[in-house]
């Protein structure tokens, strides 16, 4: 059976509720119990890594190389937050998503991040060649 093709205008959305490991006091990246902007990324990532996993060849995964984002508003712990990735761009390896995340209230993040598709065995034998 035929992978279906990767095109323009995926969407995902994934949701998860702000815990005591996604605050800003947890990442020290801030000193207050609010949803960092550390975890906000990592969903809007995992959204993106999500949109488009099932569309690649066994063996295929694609890579975070460029996140350029906004934290709007804050969001306390114990609240639900959602981020959406579609994807805007597809240039040979390199996939452009817009990127949004939102709490109950209100949009809470927007931006641009952008994945390119490797091989994973061969990524990660460059990888570890490092410590070699």
């Amino acid at each position: 059976m035929k992978k279906p093709e990767l095109q323009v205008g995926l969407r995902f959305e994934i949701e998860e509720v702000v815990s005591d490991s996604m605050l800003a006091s947890h990442f020290q990246s801030g000193l207050l119990d609010v949803f960092a902007t550390p975890s906000m990324i990592a969903l809007m990532e995992k959204a993106a890594l999500l949109c488009v996993e099932s569309y690649l060849e066994e063996g295929y995964t694609t890579v975070g190389s460029k996140v350029d984002v906004l934290h709007l508003a804050p969001t306390p712990k114990g609240m639900k937050v959602k981020a959406v990735a579609q994807l805007i761009s597809i240039e040979d390896r390199k996939l452009t998503f817009k990127v949004e995340a939102y709490d109950s209230f209100e949009k809470i993040g927007e931006g641009i991040h952008e994945r390119f598709i490797v091989d994973r065995e061969r990524f990660l034998n460059k990888t570890y060649q490092k410590v070699r």
